[in-house]
């Protein structure tokens, strides 16, 4: 029954399986680090497993007499039915290439309408797929208003909820890849539809932009290895973009050079309407900025996800801290690689280019220091050995000309992520400062893309092999939620159709480390723009068409 005892279960099982932020996140970033799967711990307690008394039964008649023959033939019965959910599942057989996930608000208004513009005219396989929320109804209305008169009218729509077990588990079964897109990650229990993944071989993908949400799932690493599922939080413009133009740089000085990549920086531009920031993309800000000492000082932490580089000379590691009254010794974080770095208006004299802080960029630089270590790990080709990566925004020249007049103070360019970028200040400043100028939306609202036809985000790498040889590419896409839903469906389309060509087993992995290639080239089919070995001019800086 799926009653109050089934929900306390559930909620007990989540409190003791995922720790508080104090005990799991705080300590320094390990690979090797594990957690007990929690959906299946969770399931395969006595506690739930009472559930179905035949197995329940037979398993208390063991424990009292572990030589009963009748009673280890029905556990032997019913425990694979047990252990495939069949016991418990109203599945009703139909799996579908991609279900949406939380797709009621803003951000699966986005996804639909990525659906109808693109997908549905430009991918070259033909596909299913299927909606799912908390609150079907909600769900159906905003199908019902992107799709009334087409075929897709009638799209299904599933319901699941973290305190159901038995709807994670249908909704999981229905899926080869799942897009959840119900955020702030941070504030719910989606390790278990993860887990759930995970146990099934189902890829899931998700748009958070959030560091403790990353920190919370990469424990399941090798259990998802193991599996064979890729689980791939972070498939958004912020995320996806910049790490997967330094995995194509690191490639072609590979080929070209034989060499590994010794710097790179992403400069981030954008122009057009200008797209303030949703209500969901306020709520994240806000979760992280309550979350404390111990989850600031993680999302502080420039190897939150990992990637640590020691600054080394010939002589060994040259930089440490010496604890006071143990003498325990922690290698210090190079200098170069300080998000100090980023936070100041500077100009890159090299490149011509007067750059500062971008909303994402200690977002950003963390993703792609995680994938030059898992490159590492697993293949041994990481983008470089001493790789160091920064990111800023590109500054218009109004801005420059504004803070030689001292003027104003530096803000962001076009950020990533799941919407526009914007500058420093405290959320609830930003927040008044949107609703004077009358475009503050609340969580589930956002700008309509009729009001951001001709906006457009570009992401800028230039980089630099050990021998000074320089690599550059670069995307210039839509606007950036728009965006973030491109990378989303596209990471999806990858995982479900080009499965063969990927070059790892799967694991918690980023969109550029799991997906590669065939990400990018999905990407380019789907119509943004790319260039490779210099950048697009001036006269390009314009939004892709839509098809």
């Amino acid at each position: 029954a799926r009653g109050d005892t089934l929900r306390r279960i559930v909620r007990r099982a989540s409190c003791s399986l995922l720790p508080p932020w104090g005990l799991l996140t705080m300590a320094p970033y390990d690979a090797s680090e594990e957690v007990a799967p929690p959906f299946q711990t969770m399931y395969f307690s006595d506690e739930f497993m009472i559930k179905y008394q035949p197995l329940a039964q037979a398993k208390q008649r063991l424990r009292e007499d572990a030589n009963d023959a009748e009673a280890q033939k029905v556990y032997d019965e019913h425990f694979p039915l047990y252990k495939n959910y069949d016991w418990c599942s109203s599945w009703d057989g139909k799996q579908y290439d991609l279900v949406f996930y939380g797709v009621s608000g803003y951000t699966g208004y986005l996804m639909m309408e990525y659906l109808k513009r693109v997908s549905l005219k430009r991918t070259p396989e033909s596909f299913t797929f299927a909606f799912a929320g908390r609150t079907p109804s909600r769900v159906q209305e905003l199908r019902d208003r992107e799709f009334a008169g087409t075929i897709y009218e009638d799209t299904p729509v599933m319901q699941m909820s973290y305190d159901d077990p038995y709807s994670i588990i249908d909704l999981v079964k229905s899926a080869k890849c799942i897009i959840n897109v119900a955020g702030p990650y941070m504030l719910t229990q989606g390790e278990l539809m993860i887990d759930c993944c995970i146990t099934r071989g189902v890829h899931y993908c998700d748009i958070s932009g959030e560091i403790p949400w990353s920190r919370r799932i990469t424990p399941l690493h090798r259990h998802a290895q193991r599996s064979g599922a890729f689980i791939i939080p972070s498939a958004a413009s912020a995320g996806g973009f910049p790490d997967l133009c330094t995995f194509l740089c690191a490639k072609k000085a590979r080929e070209d050079y034989g060499e590994d990549l010794r710097k790179a920086i992403c400069y981030v531009n954008g122009g057009g309407a200008i797209a303030t920031a949703s209500g969901g993309t306020l709520k994240t800000r806000a979760t992280m900025a309550a979350g404390g000492d111990e989850t600031r000082k993680m999302m502080g932490d420039p190897y939150a996800l990992g990637g640590f580089v020691p600054d080394r000379d010939r002589h060994g590691i040259k930089y440490c801290n010496i604890e006071f009254g143990t003498g325990k010794v922690t290698t210090k974080v190079r200098a170069e690689d300080l998000d100090a770095n980023m936070s100041k208006i500077s100009e890159d004299k090299h490149l011509g280019i007067w750059r500062g802080p971008n909303v994402y960029s200690y977002f950003d630089t963390r993703i792609v220091r995680r994938s030059n270590m898992l490159l590492a790990d697993m293949g041994g080709k990481p983008y470089g050995k001493s790789l160091n990566f920064l990111q800023f925004s590109v500054l218009p020249t109004e801005m420059l000309l504004q803070q030689k007049g001292g003027g104003g103070g530096a803000g962001g360019g076009i950020g990533g992520g799941a919407g526009g970028g914007g500058g420093g200040g405290s959320v609830e400043a930003e927040r008044k400062a949107l609703e004077a100028k009358g475009v503050y939306y609340k969580a589930g609202e956002g700008p309509p893309l009729e009001e951001l036809d001709d906006a457009w985000s570009a992401w800028f790498l230039w980089s630099q092999t050990d021998k000074g040889h320089e690599i550059k590419c670069d995307f210039i896409g839509r606007d950036g939620y728009f965006e973030t839903a491109r990378i989303a469906v596209e990471t999806a389309m990858t995982l479900v159709f080009d499965r063969q060509e990927l070059p790892y087993p799967g694991g918690v992995l980023t969109p550029a480390v799991a997906c590669g290639e065939a990400l990018a080239r999905r990407l380019i089919h789907s119509g943004v723009k790319f260039k490779m070995a210099e950048w697009h001019g001036v006269e390009e800086f314009n939004p892709p068409p839509n098809p």
